[in-house]
Formats: C-alpha cells, structure tokens, sequence
C-alpha cells in the first residue's frame, strides 16, 4: 500500500485537521502518534469528525488487514478521538460519522483468527461501540447508533456478539421503543445462540410483542440450553406473555413447572399460572391436584395458588362446590396468616353462587373471634352476603317485576349534579341479576381498597385489585397480607409529594388543550363495561347551555381520561394526596371496575406512569372533536375555562333570544334527494321559534321538526378550528344538511339550536326527575341500601 498521491496530501492538509494528525494519518507516521495525546481537547473538538473520516478512508482500503503500521496508527487515533469525545462531551457532534465508520467495519471480516485473535475491524467496531454506548441516555445518539449496532448479532465473532448484547441491554433503560423495531432480529439472535439477548427482551416486549409470540415455542425450548440467569430474563418475559396472550403458554405447562423449585423462578412461574387460568380457568380442572401439591411443598406460593383454584371454581357450580369443599378445609388447617386470602377467594364464589356458600357459613363463623381484623372484617361481609342472599329470595316476587338496572360508579359531584353526593346512580337500561348489581356496592370501603378480586372478574362488580405478582416469595405470609391491608409506605403520596410542583404546571399547560370531566360514571354495560365522561360549563349563567345537564361522552381512552383526572385533582390540592383520599379512593374504585375491560395494571401503575403526552392529547382531541364538543365550548383565555359558548358571549344572547327561547329565521339550502351521489341544493325558508324548526313549501305548505327529537347539532369544517360553512341536524333516524350564505350566519343557527335542544333536554330532565320523586315515594322501602362510592 502506498502513499497517497501528491494532490491527496494537498487537499487534505488543506482542510483544518490538526497539523499532527494530518501529519500521522497522511503519512502513517507511528512514530509521532503518540504526540497525539499532547494536544489539548478542545484545541481539536471539533474536528474529530473529519479525523474519523480519514480513519474510515485509511481502514476501508485494500490492504489494511495485512499492515500492521496501519491498523497501529488507526488503533492510536481511534482512542484519541474517544477520549476527546469523552472529555469534551461532544458525542452527539461527531455521533454520525462514528457510526459510519462502525457500518464500514461490519463489512469486512470480523471472525477471530485460528489463534483466536480479533481481527482488526473487530477491534474498531468494539472501540466505536464503547464510544457511543456510554452516552446509552442521549436518544438522538441510540438514534443512529442502534439499527448500526443490532446489525452485528448475526456475526461470527462470539466475543463480539456477547459485547453487542451487552451494550443494547443498556440501550435498552432509555431507549426500549428504539430496540423494539428491531425486535425480530434480537429474537432470532436468542434462537441462534445468543442467549445473554434474552435480557434485552423483556425490556421491549410492550413495544412490540407479535415476534415474540410468534416464536414462543422455540423461546421455551431454550430453557434447556442456557444458565439460570438467562431462564430468569426468558421467564419473566414468558409472564409479560401470559398477561396479552397467556393461550399460547398453556401446551407448556409441564416445562415451566420444573422451575417452580427455584427460588428465583417460583413466584415468576406461577404468577403465568394465575394469568393463564385467569383468562381459561377450563385448562387447570386437571391439574388442581398438582397445584394443591405445589402448595403443601411451598408455602410461600399459597397466595397463588389460591387464587388459581379461585378461577377455577368460577367455571360452573360443580367446580365452585369443589372449590368451596378445598377452602372449608383449609380453614381449620392453615395459618392465620393464609386466612383472610382463603376468606377472599369464598366469598367472591359466594357472590356468584350464594346458595353453596351456606353450607360452610357455620365454618366461617368461628372466625369472628380471631385475632386478625382482616379476617374479622372478611367474616363479617360474608355474614353480609348471605344476609342480603336470603332477604333478596324473599323479595323474588317484587325484584322479579322491577326493571333491570346499570350500575354507575361515579367520580366527582359539580354544584348541579343530578344525584347528590352520598348515592349511586341506578338507570334503568339492561337487565342484570340484582345480585350482581347490589352484593359489592354494599362493601364497606375497607374491603373496597384491599381485596384482590371479590367478584370484579366474576360478577363484574367494582373491586380493587391486589398485585400478587409482586409479592416476594421469600416474604412472610402475615406481611404479604398486611402491606396490602395495612400499607406502611403510601405510593400515592409518594409520587404526589414527589412530583407536586410538576403536576400542577403539567395540568396548567393542558388546560388550554383539554376540558378535564367534572365527573365520570363506569357503567356495565350490555356487552361490556365502558366509561362516561360529564361535562359541564364551568362559568354558567342564565342562559348556560349546559348549566342544569351535562355534555356527556362515551369514551375510548378511559386510561388517558382517568389519568388526567387524578393529575387534576391533585393540581387542585393544596398538599400531596394520598390513597387515603376519598376522590382518589373513589378514582381508584373506577378504575379497578374496569377490570376485563383493560389491561394496564394496577390503578399506582396507571397514576405513576409518564404524564399522557402530546400523542395522548391529540386522541383526546379527536375523540371530543367527533362528539362535537368543541361545537358548544369554548375556552375563554381570560378566565381560563372552558366554558359554552353562551357563557363566554352573553353579548350574543339578546339578539337571539326571545322571551327566554332562541328565535332566529332566514334562507338555507338543505341538500335533497333519494339518492345520496344525486342530492341537490334547495333553497327555502326556515323559522327556529320555541320548540319548532319549521320551513315553507312552494305550495305554502309548511314541514315542521320538533327540537324535542333532535339528538345533536354539528357545525360542518374540516378541522377543529376551521370556519364552519354548513350544519348538520341529526334525529334517531334521520340526518339534515343545511347551508347558510357565510360562516357568521351558519354559527347563529348552530347557537340556537343548541340552546333550543338544550332548554329541550333540561326541561324533560326536570319532568323525569319529577316523575322519579313521585315513584320513589312509593317504591322507597322496597329497594335495597346502596353504599356511597361517588365523592
């Protein structure tokens, strides 16, 4: 290899390199590199680039595997440049021509020699990686790095790839969505051979689970073949699996039980045992037996297993009477310590089947005395249930008759609120079993915040959840219970006491974006349970469109909302909240309802995870935008609220108002036609007067739409803030477009009939409750007592 020619030498000193190292690059001089290391740092910050570049050029030619002057000088120069890179803190200058130099490497051979030596673009890749991977934290650094990087998993240089691994483990603290893109080829990786990657993957699963599951069966057989560190990182993303898709573990039941004699794998084991006979309690009528076994060889795995033949018995009355039999036994035999978790897993069988938990009320009795007051107070709901069970048989002739209900939790309770604070809403809409309604909104609100399930996964009642996953196995029984009963370390407050000042210029910084709900209701619904969301005017005056009513929506971003609705209340707070808090203890309420309906963990998991970023907000946008909230409010600046738009322009009232109803009449188009591709303009002349929106015919004929049956009004625009040129009237069963000749017209129409369906829906709201007051004065002693679960 020779020189570079004259006009190479010309043009490179040209450029402003360092005198010295244009001198030992140019010329490869070895015998001043070291000199190298007498320049001061940032006498050459800002040119490591351009030295890089040459180390490129210099490594890339032919030749360069053989001459060991060069590979010496490439070697000396590439530790200047990291340690100037290091002591400077310029990584992110110079991170792209780093790795341009590391994507060169990779294509040329990197497999050690017979005397096991690198070869020497291996040792370059190595030195680069060391580079960028202690600035693991700067993104716009794993940026670029990382799809460079992952591309070296599938050399042959073993001590290489093990360096590779390592490297995107650290990677992977700050930069999980990063590495998830590339989440096939760190599976394949592990299947290969590179079982030290296993650590990377539980880290990104959530990002981007489908490869994962994919491959489940070949990750599984891997237990064999790697040590125990790397069964622990495969376990525990076996137990991120069972929580979306726990299906595909059950054929490998028999291969994780042998790691239920490691301690470092027990609790991990049989919490995928839980999640999977949560989701299909039918695949362990067979295996009870097992599980009791596991329980008599391990005690510390009571609580799970437990809960497993719980599931269980929830499959048909055979198998709850079974259930049933197992735990009576247990009474008499276990520790206090098992006792209130044995209580639990009965009574929310009991709630489902009342009629075969009488039998064993004898047995459950005796433990009135006991010296624990969980199990005191789990007695004693018990007594409750079977209480209300034989009052409700003798009620069967009148609940029989009555209409089936929804049950409502609700947070929040604004100065107009229909139902005043110390109620449950009741609206009848679907049928459900009196039972399953009332048995768990009677708990008392100790049992509310502290029992695992109860009947939320069975009935569909409101209960907390209990994280059994995170519970030690080498932890005493008596303690797992008490730090969930009775918790010493409060993570609300916490978190609130923490982040106090962050929360509220968080909430502050939104409110200009987001209306926040002055309350929310978890309803079951027909086929599932959803969330409502209620807002109102926050300024109301007379003429308030929503001063007596709310402007109510059905959600899909209940986490997001229920986020935000504790971040609010806590902005609004003098001091931090804790759990303790009853509009916390009631959020919590809400959203441990939602159980089956979600996934996301435990109710400390959703308040202290990141605040919803812009993304978030936007869906929340989107999703107010298509109920046509921002057709109504406003937010006023001034007084930052958000407010209708009759508060925030009380100016407008008078001349749209007549005698206290809007009154306002003039030419629209309304597009007509059979056919939707065929509809026409036509012009004619529309009065909006009291309850009527009327318009003449050409033979003088007049069509007139009672405002009672319109459901909602919709300003027609391309985007939120967009002027509106059209309006659309929607009824049960029909849809009316209208045109006006400009936007200020088109906005006078959209603001009446909104006040008009507005004193439409407050005046049949008023006759409702009317006519409710008058039937509840009747059919008063005959409903059952519902406990508070609102603020």
């Amino acid at each position: 290899m020779g020189c570079p020619s004259i006009s190479q030498q010309v043009n490179f000193r040209s450029g402003s390199m360092h005198p010295l190292f244009s001198e030992v690059l140019t010329h490869k001089d070895l015998s001043k590199a070291g000199e190298l290391f007498t320049i001061e740092d940032k006498d050459i910050q800002h040119e490591l680039s351009e030295v890089v570049d040459r180390i490129y050029e210099i490594a890339d030619q032919k030749g360069y595997e053989e001459s060991d002057n060069d590979q010496s000088v490439v070697e000396i120069c590439i530790t200047r440049v990291t340690t100037a890179i290091r002591e400077t803190s310029s990584i992110e200058e110079h991170a792209r021509a780093l790795v341009k130099l590391l994507e060169m490497c990779h294509r040329h051979k990197l497999t050690t020699t017979i005397r096991d030596e690198d070869p020497p673009h291996a040792k370059i890749a190595s030195d680069i990686m060391s580079c960028l991977f202690m600035h693991y934290n700067k993104k716009p650094v794993m940026k670029l790095a990382i799809p460079a990087v992952v591309h070296y998993l599938d050399c042959d240089n073993k001590e290489l790839g093990r360096n590779v691994s390592s490297y995107l483990s650290l990677a992977a603290i700050d930069n999980a969505e990063l590495l998830a893109k590339h989440m096939p080829i760190l599976v394949m990786s592990v299947l290969k051979g590179n079982y030290l990657l296993s650590n990377v993957l539980p880290q990104i699963f959530t990002q981007n689970p489908d490869p994962v599951i994919r491959h489940i069966d070949c990750l599984v057989s891997t237990l064999d073949k790697c040590e125990m560190a790397e069964h622990v990182s495969l376990i525990q993303l076996f137990s991120l699996v069972a929580k979306q898709q726990s299906q595909v573990l059950e054929k490998h039941y028999i291969k994780l039980c042998e790691y239920l004699t490691s301690n470092m794998t027990a609790s991990m084991v049989i919490s995928i045992f839980v999640d999977m006979a949560k989701k299909n309690p039918a695949s362990f009528t067979d295996r009870l037996d097992d599980l009791k076994q596991i329980l008599v060889n391990h005690p510390p795995l009571t609580y799970f297993v437990i809960q497993i033949i719980g599931f269980v018995g929830t499959l048909n009355e055979a198998e709850a009477d079974r259930a049933l039999k197992y735990f009576n036994s247990m009474l008499k035999t276990s520790e206090d310590s098992a006792l209130p978790m044995i209580l639990q897993e009965m009574r929310a069988i009991g709630l489902t089947h009342p009629e075969l938990l009488s039998p064993y009320m004898e047995e459950v009795n005796k433990l009135s005395t006991n010296v624990s007051s969980a199990v005191r107070i789990h007695v004693q709901s018990m007594k409750e249930d079977q209480q209300k069970y034989l009052t409700e048989k003798e009620m069967i002739s009148v609940s029989s008759q009555t209409e089936g209900t929804v049950t409502v939790i609700t947070v929040g309770n604004p100065p107009n609120a229909l139902h005043p604070s110390g109620t449950v809403s009741i609206k009848p809409t679907t049928v459900l079993s009196q039972n399953t309604a009332d048995s768990d909104l009677s708990l008392p609100k100790s049992i509310l915040t502290s029992d695992s399930r109860l009947a939320s996964e069975r009935t569909g009642s409101p209960t907390s959840t209990l994280v059994s996953e995170h519970l030690s196995i080498n932890s005493n029984l008596t303690s797992q219970y008490n730090s969930q009963n009775e918790p010493v370390h409060d993570g609300v407050l916490h978190f609130c006491e923490k982040h106090f000042t962050t929360i509220q210029n968080y909430v502050e910084k939104i409110g200009a974006r987001l209306p926040l709900p002055a309350k929310c209701s978890v309803v079951n619904g027909k086929h599932r349970r959803y969330v409502k969301l209620h807002f109102q005017c926050a300024s109301p005056n007379e003429h308030c469109l929503y001063g007596k009513s709310h402007f109510i929506l059905d959600t899909y971003q209940p986490r997001i909302w229920l986020h935000l609705m504790f971040l609010s209340i806590q902005a609004q707070s003098s001091s931090a909240l804790s759990q303790r808090d009853l509009n916390v203890s009631n959020l919590k309420v809400c959203w441990d309802a939602l159980k089956g309906e979600r996934s996301g963990g435990t109710f400390l998991t959703l308040i202290t995870s990141a605040f919803p970023s812009m993304k978030d907000q936007e869906m929340l946008q989107q999703e107010l935008h298509e109920a046509r909230y921002f057709d109504i409010f406003e937010f006023n600046a001034l007084n930052k609220q958000w407010c209708c738009f009759m508060c925030n322009h009380p100016e407008k009232v008078t001349g749209l108002l007549q005698d206290g109803l809007p009154l306002i009449a003039g030419q629209l188009k309304e597009k007509k036609g059979k056919w939707k591709f065929l509809k026409r303009w036509k012009t004619r002349y529309f009065t909006l007067s009291g309850g009527q929106f009327t318009y003449s015919k050409s033979d003088l004929r007049k069509e007139t739409l009672s405002v009672s049956k319109i459901q909602s009004v919709k300003a027609v625009r391309k985007g939120i803030r967009d002027i509106p040129r059209a309006f659309e009237i929607f009824t049960d069963d029909q849809t009316y477009v209208f045109k006006a000749k400009g936007h200020q017209n088109v906005e006078q129409w959209v603001q009446c009939l909104h006040i008009a369906v507005a004193h439409s829906q407050n005046t049949q709201n008023s006759d409702v409750l009317t006519s409710n007051h008058q039937e509840n004065t009747v059919t008063e002693q005959l409903k059952p007592v519902i406990t508070d679960t609102k603020l």
